[in-house]
């Protein structure tokens, strides 16, 4: 549990450092990746090469969990450089109800009353807090409002991220965090290597760079897969609400950013909904085995 809060906490000042720094989306994510994959691979090297070999099946799982994962990162910031950490961070948590969603339509797994009633109250929660009128999104857009295109980012970035959490709920017990880890910053890279620029100063931006690929890309995934091992997947899911609040919290203390009525109302509706949903998943599996564990 004290790992999945550590490399939570780690996360929640990712808004901060990429509002204050210069450097470009793609660059950040390439030379955060590539510092981590650096490390990574330098370890292996001294401690065990051996595990360096992977199947190609392993190998295509991980090219597939990294493409995701790209995609995840750079809608979450650009949702953070174009719009307020707080409604980046709130939009972003709308996860656990596409997890829902995804769930039923991939998994087969049941909606019940509750998820809904959960996803119902957090729409109405979303419409508070971003306080548009639905005719006037379309104009926002075609006006290219970085505000609205931070947002919507914020809500795509929810999406891929709720398609992250149903590829690490399959496979992550057979991979290693740390083997896993190298290879999505690696694919990353080699996918981003046609977009960089590198017409930096590079030691102006090295401190970011080496703190975004030695604390968010490295340390932060590995514990955080480590301690998904250890815990329930509903009560990582859970420790995960810490990661906004923390995250609104550093922005208005190090960036002076405010909170209105609307998103404090709106935002603590799509938290608690979250919570309520997926406390109401858990009870409705712990039932579930009850029944069949009554029927054998």
């Amino acid at each position: 549990m004290l790992d999945i809060l550590i490399a939570i906490l780690i996360w929640s000042s990712l808004g901060v450092i990429i509002k204050t720094t210069p450097i470009s989306i793609q660059d950040l994510i390439f030379f955060a990746g590539s510092t981590s994959s650096l490390i990574l691979f330098v370890f292996f090297i001294i401690k065990d090469k051996k595990a360096l070999k992977i199947s190609f099946k392993f190998l295509s799982i991980i090219f597939a969990i990294s493409i995701v994962g790209l995609v995840n990162t750079f809608t979450f910031f650009y949702a953070y450089k174009n719009t307020s950490i707080p409604l980046a961070v709130l939009t972003h948590y709308t996860a656990p109800f596409f997890v829902a969603i995804f769930a039923h339509i991939f998994l087969k797994e049941r909606i019940t009353y509750k998820t809904i009633l959960s996803i119902i109250t957090a729409t109405i929660g979303m419409y508070i807090m971003l306080d548009i009128k639905s005719e006037e999104i379309l104009t926002l857009i075609s006006k290219k409002d970085r505000n609205t295109l931070g947002i919507i980012s914020g809500l795509l970035s929810g999406i891929f991220y709720a398609f992250l959490i149903i590829m690490f709920k399959y496979f992550i017990d057979f991979i290693k965090p740390t083997i896993l880890t190298m290879y999505q910053n690696l694919f990353v890279v080699c996918m981003l290597t046609p977009f960089v620029s590198f017409d930096y100063d590079f030691f102006s931006v090295a401190i970011v760079v080496f703190i975004l690929g030695v604390l968010h890309s490295t340390i932060a995934p590995i514990i955080y897969l480590r301690g998904i091992k250890k815990v329930r997947a509903n009560i990582a899911a859970i420790l995960g609400y810490s990661e906004p609040i923390c995250a609104i919290i550093l922005g208005i203390i190090l960036l002076g950013e405010k909170i209105t009525f609307n998103i404090l109302v709106g935002g603590s509706m799509i938290l608690i909904s979250g919570l309520y949903c997926i406390l109401s998943k858990s009870d409705s599996k712990r039932t579930e085995q009850i029944e069949l564990n009554n029927l054998k």
